[in-house]
Formats: structure tokens, sequence, C-alpha cells
């Protein structure tokens, strides 16, 4: 139980600060635990991952009404880019759901990025949530398990 509950808050910590290495700690961890153990540690690890990119999301919808934020979002040109892509996302929720379950699950593009580009669109926040915790508990569950199979 106690791996669980430290897999939830090393999976929050290297989501939020990327020195740490969530892959790193699944791999290790999977020399620990036998391939049953794998679902509920990923599961976690999915959770934590996604309330960690929640962090970045919030501080990034925050961070624009920031007044130097407002007058660098406020050109001309920053506001067409800005509503072109709040369109691509807003209006395709399939892609943009799409696209963050494949940052979570493989990392292309890489999910802090899209921690922060999902802030700056508004991307739906259960959506987003959603698709990484799906993304990163599937990486996790895959690392953790083929690992510990490989070990066992």
């Amino acid at each position: 139980m106690n791996l669980v509950w430290a897999t939830l808050g090393y999976s929050i910590l290297s989501s939020v600060v990327p020195i740490f290495n969530i892959e790193l700690y699944l791999a290790a961890l999977a020399t620990q635990v036998t391939p049953e153990q794998a679902l509920p540690l990923a599961v976690m690890a999915g959770i934590g991952q996604a309330v960690g990119k929640y962090v970045w999301y919030y501080a990034t919808v925050h961070s624009m009404r920031v007044p130097m934020m407002q007058r660098w979002l406020g050109t001309p040109k920053r506001q067409a880019q800005l509503t072109l892509w709040e369109k691509r996302i807003a209006g395709r929720p399939g892609l943009a759901g799409g696209v963050t379950f494949l940052s979570g699950l493989v990392g292309i593009p890489p999910l802090l990025v899209m921690g922060v580009a999902a802030g700056v669109v508004r991307m739906n926040i259960w959506l987003f949530m959603v698709m990484i915790f799906l993304g990163r508990g599937l990486q996790s569950w895959l690392i953790l398990a083929g690992l510990a199979t490989l070990f066992h």
C-alpha cells in the first residue's frame, strides 16, 4: 500500500517538476513488484500525472491575466494566432483529446508543452485530464507490467 501512495506522490512531483523522471521511477519500481501489482500502481501514476499537469494548466490560465502577458497577447498578430488555435482546439475535441492522449502515451508532443498549450487555448479541462490519465496510465502499466514480467 505504501508503494501505491509513494507512486502517486512521485508522479505528481514528476509532472510538475520535469527533472524528476516518472519513467525511471517506474522502471526501478518494476524490479520490486510482481506483474499483478502493476495495474494499481499504473492507475496511481496516471492520476498523479494528470493532477500535476492540471497545475501547469491552471498556472497558464491564470498567467494570462497578468498585465504583461495581456499586453504581449494583445498584439494583433498574437491575438490572431491565439484565436486560430482556440478554434482548432475548441472546434475539434476529438483531435485535441487524441493529441493529448498521444502526448501522454509516447511523449510526442511533450506533455509539459501540452499542459501549457491546453491552458493557453482553454481546452476542456475534463477532456484534458482524462486523456492524460489514460495515456500516462497505459504508459505506466506497459512499463511496470513489462519490466516486472521480465524481472520475475
